[in-house]
């Protein structure tokens, strides 16, 4: 069952922030991790290509997240990537695209140079918003 509230440490919010900044003018992606409703890590995913595909992982990065994840006795709590141009609201293409049915799925936007964050789930194509708490 997946958490209708969940808590994000602040220290993760700061790496993401910077990750996606690094990979402007192009996505940045990344795996979220940590224990039941709490996020604690960010896991950076390079993505296949420079171009604005949707989840275009790296494999071999992929493969090596996940395994990170559990070496750590970790849960892979979500899946973060960012949105150079427009808001953090999953587009048409995110949510037709998503197969992470039980992960929440994070957009960091670096929109007018505004960062911005959202976190939801996405189930039958529709986006549902996830409350969330930051911690220090």
């Amino acid at each position: 069952m997946k958490p209708s509230f969940l808590t994000i440490y602040s220290y993760v919010i700061e790496q993401m922030k910077e990750y996606c900044l690094n990979q402007y003018p192009h996505q940045g992606y990344g795996f979220l991790a940590g224990h039941g409703s709490v996020i604690t890590h960010f896991f950076p995913i390079p993505g296949q290509n420079s171009g604005p595909c949707f989840l275009d992982f790296e494999p071999r990065a992929y493969f090596e997240a996940v395994k990170k994840i559990r070496s750590l006795q970790l849960e892979w709590l979500g899946v973060l990537h960012s949105h150079p141009l427009s808001d953090a609201y999953p587009s048409a293409r995110d949510r037709s695209g998503w197969h992470f049915v039980h992960k929440s799925f994070w957009i960091l936007s670096l929109k007018d140079k505004q960062v911005q964050l959202g976190a939801y789930y996405i189930k039958k194509n529709q986006a549902i918003p996830i409350i969330y708490k930051i911690t220090d």
